[in-house]
């Protein structure tokens, strides 16, 4: 079991997610999941996700919210 969550909200931050990831890689403790709650990107954020999740460096969860919103 993982002892720490790491929290990233976000919203389109594709452009700058993988500084964070690269940061997250080379912590030299790596008992933590990296939990990131999308609201609803339309870049390719979740296309960035999905394959940092394959390469299986860090844990990662990966949360996508799509709010909607009624006129």
């Amino acid at each position: 079991m993982k002892r720490l969550t790491i929290f990233t909200p976000t919203h389109n931050r594709a452009y700058i997610l993988p500084k964070l990831y690269e940061s997250l890689c080379v912590q030299t403790c790596q008992n933590f999941e990296w939990l990131i709650v999308d609201d609803g990107s339309t870049d390719d954020s979740k296309e960035l996700v999905d394959e940092w999740i394959r390469e299986g460096r860090i844990a990662i969860r990966y949360v996508y919210q799509l709010i909607r919103t009624f006129a």
